[in-house]
């Protein structure tokens, strides 16, 4: 008995410090708007040390922002940390150059994916050609590049983990469907067709 209730009490402490830690509306997915590349500093300043640039487009999980606004290239926005613990944050980013949409010159695809009917899984394009599929919170998957020619989308699968075998480089020639900005569905060699929505939560 006393047992269950210091696990019932642990998760509910747990739960309790993780809701106080993270605001409101946060962590958020956010995408890099700036075609220049974003500096991701060590300090929420422009004199912070960069610690990398972020291509136009790439998705960048945020986990709070700093109370007071600035002004930046005549932009007014607020830093963001971009990691979990913000008290103890070296990775800032400008919140002018980020959005919660996909700039919409760039293809579709790009950007982090959920499988509609398994949520576990993910595939994820990335800015800068490379791509992965997998399973949350696992080392599990397969990486490779990607390239999109009019509806057709080639993948040249180059490494796999973790249980998930293949012959590289394998090429796949997939065809996708764009429902709209946030839903897509891509028809695999085989007749085996994925629907993914567009996620949200940086997973």
């Amino acid at each position: 008995m006393k047992l269950r209730f210091f696990i019932i009490f642990a998760l509910f402490v747990n739960i309790n410090v993780i809701s106080q830690t993270l605001p409101e509306g946060f962590p958020k997915l956010m995408y890099v708007t700036a075609k220049s590349g974003l500096r991701e500093r060590s300090e929420p300043s422009v004199n912070g040390k960069i610690n990398r640039t972020l291509l136009y487009g790439e998705h960048i999980q945020v986990f709070s922002r700093q109370s007071n606004p600035v002004t930046i290239d005549g932009i007014t926005d607020y830093w963001y940390s971009a990691r979990y613990d913000s008290s103890n944050s070296d990775a800032w980013v400008f919140g002018g150059y980020l959005s919660e949409e996909l700039p919409a010159d760039l293809p579709v695809i790009m950007g982090r994916w959920d499988d509609i009917n398994n949520q576990e899984q993910y595939y994820n394009f990335h800015p800068n050609k490379r791509y992965a599929e997998g399973y949350k919170e696992t080392d599990m998957g397969i990486w490779g590049k990607w390239s999109l020619s009019g509806n057709t989308l080639t993948l040249i699968l180059d490494s796999a983990m973790n249980y998930v075998t293949i012959d590289p480089p394998d090429v796949l020639h997939v065809q996708i469907t764009i429902i709209d900005r946030n839903n897509i569905q891509l028809k695999f060699p085989g007749n085996k067709t994925v629907r993914l929505r567009r996620n949200r939560s940086g997973w």
